[in-house]
């Protein structure tokens, strides 16, 4: 090779290696910082984003998750929540059931409490004619301005009488022909106490008013004869004969227990 040539070389080798360092150089200058923070951290930050992409995979598991429980959460509350107003809707059903109930018993209630008190009104106007004897009692007889009441039980004259004072009357006092028939058709084949005793003195009869003698008299045939020496009191026998014999009365025993007449006066209203 000669001189030329080898100068030629030189020079061209020179050149290149110039032209490379050039290169280098402006790559060097324009090169900012970070482009040489990650040429010389990029394997060393390779490590640390493989767990940042861990750990946001496992937050989105967890996300997940938590969004599924709070679904199922949800699901399980609205249920008790459809359930607890189908039980609030029926419970409502069933106290609107019972207030019209109550209302109709109330209602019910205000119609008796109204016939109650028309009941006791009348109560009260018939128990003032009765205090004022405007009328006969229940199951009590009427006759011309007497109310006569025939027992249907057996008791002494004295018993007899008391239970004649207990119901605001006395033993039947006889005043007149027409009662006495009246008395007699109380039932057939009976005898009954009346208010006619000689209990004060023997021979001396008295009504229970008081009254002597007694007008008029209807003694049987043969009475009064004290035949046993006590028969102070008197019963009348009813009768059937169709020749209208009024003539019943007969003296017994004080203690014979039998049936009955009790009477009160009727006074004008």
């Amino acid at each position: 090779m000669d001189i030329a040539e080898d100068i030629y070389t030189n020079i061209e080798e020179v050149s290149f290696k110039g032209w490379d360092d050039l290169t280098a150089g402006y790559a060097t200058l324009h090169m900012g910082p970070q482009d040489g923070t990650r040429l010389k951290s990029g394997n060393e930050n390779s490590q640390p984003s493989r767990l940042a992409t861990l750990s946001l995979g496992l937050l989105c598991v967890l996300l997940l998750a938590t969004v599924i429980s709070l679904s199922v959460h949800y699901h399980k509350k609205h249920n008790q929540l459809s359930r607890l107003q189908i039980s609030y809707n029926n419970l409502t059903e069933q106290e609107q059931k019972y207030q019209n109930t109550v209302s109709e018993q109330e209602n019910k209630i205000s119609e008796m409490q109204i016939l109650f008190n028309n009941l006791t009104d009348e109560n009260h106007k018939l128990q003032n004619k009765i205090s004022k004897k405007e009328c006969c009692f229940q199951d009590w007889r009427s006759f011309l301005s007497g109310c006569y009441y025939l027992s249907l039980v057996g008791k002494t004259w004295s018993e007899s009488r008391e239970d004649c004072k207990d119901r605001g009357a006395d033993l039947v006092i006889i005043n007149s022909r027409e009662e006495q028939v009246f008395l007699n058709q109380l039932g057939n084949n009976l005898h009954y106490w009346i208010g006619l005793t000689d209990s004060e003195k023997e021979g001396t009869w008295r009504w229970v008013d008081g009254t002597t003698p007694p007008t008029p008299q209807f003694w049987r045939q043969g009475e009064p004869n004290n035949a046993h020496e006590d028969e102070n009191c008197v019963v009348f026998n009813s009768f059937t004969n169709s020749l209208g014999n009024i003539w019943s009365w007969n003296d017994q025993p004080c203690s014979l227990k039998t049936n009955w007449v009790c009477e009160y006066t009727l006074t004008s209203s």
